[in-house]
């Protein structure tokens, strides 16, 4: 899409809903998507007859199940619904659900993400997402990684894991303190080691969770920020195939989202990123490829360091994007909500939202 080929009908994110707070939920999956999907409902002010469509994110290997989708049919009123599942981050599913919206086949959608962490080791999950001929044989999962692209940047800065503790100590202090307790630089220093270089204070703790966003075609009296645009990208699996030291799909995506939202990403002007990090090398990919202004907020809140609910993470991210714009004060400022998945952040999306028009 060209910069000139603004999407033909405006989305407001009219309503956003999340369970909480983070941790180990004792209920089932489809009792944590039903109180996301009564708040989000709640929140647009909608009930489930204005619902178009549905699309839902989650993982049958994380769920431990065949067509996860299918357990919360249901609760998110897909019953005699048009309704599709996106095995991948719940921003991609928004990516989807936004381009239904264009399309003109709905104008009102519903994204719902769900994941329980907590039902099974995630770290010996994620070794069957990898390759079963070259990469599961050597024993490597999602944390290791993370931890060669760390290593990559560790390589190439002597002051890297500092400044990591550092940046993973601040996050951690910024959240409520529910799933990462607060610790000291030092303290992240000299925990566990996982993969080196990254230690266990450095490594975002994994819960159970769901989130639920309402999507729909901007009308006359209508509340919400403005979906402006979207982008996504997929980098090759191989870890050895790509440059682990940049995010060079977050960069792609990120010229999508802009071009569709008729913007360049260099007078963009975020006010507010809200990134998809689980560790602090992370985030300083993140913050190399977005190239934000001086002055832009990332993760006031604390972000994904201080707790973050697999698969449901970028979609968070954007309904914490929506909230902030929907503070007094707020309404003429823009935010970028981000999304990743896969090995070494193989899988990037992000969303562009604009407070205009409030």
């Amino acid at each position: 899409m060209s910069r000139m080929d603004s999407p033909p009908r405006a989305i407001r994110l009219a309503g956003s809903g999340e369970t909480g707070p983070l941790g180990e939920d004792p209920r089932s999956i489809p009792e944590m998507v039903l109180e996301a999907v009564d708040l989000a409902l709640a929140d647009a002010a909608i009930g489930h007859d204005a619902i178009d469509a549905v699309t839902t994110a989650s993982v049958d290997l994380f769920d431990g199940l065949t067509a996860s989708n299918i357990a919360v049919t249901e609760v998110v009123g897909a019953v005699m619904k048009p309704e599709c599942r996106i095995a991948a981050d719940g921003l991609a599913a928004v990516v989807h659900g936004a381009c239904q919206i264009w399309s003109g086949a709905y104008d009102t959608v519903l994204v719902v993400a769900h994941a329980k962490a907590s039902m099974a080791p995630n770290a010996t999950l994620t070794e069957w997402a990898l390759d079963p001929i070259h990469q599961q044989p050597l024993g490597m999962n999602f944390p290791i990684a993370a931890g060669l692209q760390a290593n990559v940047l560790a390589l190439a800065d002597a002051q890297a894991e500092r400044r990591w503790a550092e940046l993973a100590a601040d996050r951690r202090a910024s959240g409520d303190g529910a799933m990462a307790p607060k610790l000291s630089a030092a303290e992240i220093l000299a925990s566990e080691p996982v993969a080196s270089p990254l230690r266990q204070g450095m490594c975002a703790p994994l819960g159970d969770g769901a989130c639920a966003v309402v999507l729909r075609a901007a009308g006359e009296g209508m509340d919400g920020p403005l979906l402006r645009g979207v982008g996504h990208d997929l980098e090759p699996h191989a870890l050895g195939d790509r440059d682990l030291g940049h995010w060079s799909g977050l960069a792609r995506a990120l010229d999508r989202a802009c071009a569709m939202a008729d913007l360049t990403p260099e007078d963009a002007d975020f006010d507010l990123a809200e990134p998809s990090c689980l560790y602090p090398h992370e985030e300083e990919l993140f913050l190399a490829a977005a190239g934000l202004p001086d002055g832009a907020l990332v993760s006031p809140d604390g972000g994904l360091m201080a707790g973050c609910v697999p698969v449901v993470a970028g979609l968070s991210r954007l309904a914490a994007a929506a909230r902030w714009l929907r503070l007094a004060g707020n309404e003429g400022k823009r935010a970028l909500a981000h999304g990743s998945w896969g090995p070494a952040g193989q899988g990037q999306v992000v969303a562009v939202l604009d407070g205009a028009g409030q």
